[in-house]
């Protein structure tokens, strides 16, 4: 088990994976959370009272950008990798297809696709747990704390990329805040009775 670890270590050392896994787990988690927002928030000016719609609809988007994410991730990253070995194979005159190389490749390809189809799932899922708790709270309640879960997982998100690229953590988290706050003001207009 540790010479698997070590090994899955160094291919994603020699791959660069963890870079643009780092990168598509903000950028998706980031998307999770807003279209979900955008759910909870047009649900909640519908006037629909049962719970389970959320859910259900939280849980559809979710699984549905998860398997967006990872089958589109892995198709594009698997693309370009390839691409990669074939430049390089031709650069070197050797069949690189069986070297640490290429399995790094491989492995770095998974665990895109895996990052980018799980990270917006658990930023969707994270919003719609209030729901679960109704009719131990009301949906207003329920809708107030999915708001409120979300502007804090932006926050974390903020912080996050503050660590990466070493700017303050605050200003960063309350950038992220703010999108979340605009995004909740353009669709809590747009999905008012009477906007439309």
């Amino acid at each position: 088990m540790e010479g698997s670890w070590e090994k899955f270590r160094t291919y994603l050392r020699v791959s660069q994976a963890y870079k643009i896994a780092r990168r598509l787990f903000v950028m998706n988690a980031f998307d999770g959370i807003l279209t979900i927002m955008g759910v909870v928030i047009g649900v909640h000016f519908s006037g629909l009272t049962d719970p389970d719609i959320v859910i259900t609809a939280g849980v559809g988007g979710s699984i549905a950008m998860g398997i967006s994410g990872m089958s589109g991730a892995y198709l594009a990253e698997r693309a370009e990798r390839r691409r990669d070995l074939m430049k390089l194979e031709s650069a070197m005159l050797v069949d690189l297809k069986k070297s640490q190389f290429a399995r790094a490749s491989e492995f770095a390809t998974v665990v895109v696709a895996l990052v980018d189809g799980i990270s917006p799932a658990v930023g969707a899922v994270i919003l719609i747990l209030p729901y679960f708790f109704v009719p131990s709270i009301d949906m207003e309640a329920a809708f107030r704390a999915s708001l409120g879960l979300g502007l804090g997982c932006l926050f974390v998100l903020g912080l996050f990329l503050a660590r990466i690229s070493h700017e303050r953590m605050i200003v960063s988290g309350v950038r992220m805040i703010l999108v979340g706050l605009l995004t909740i003001a353009i669709v809590s207009f747009v999905s008012a009775p009477g906007s439309i």
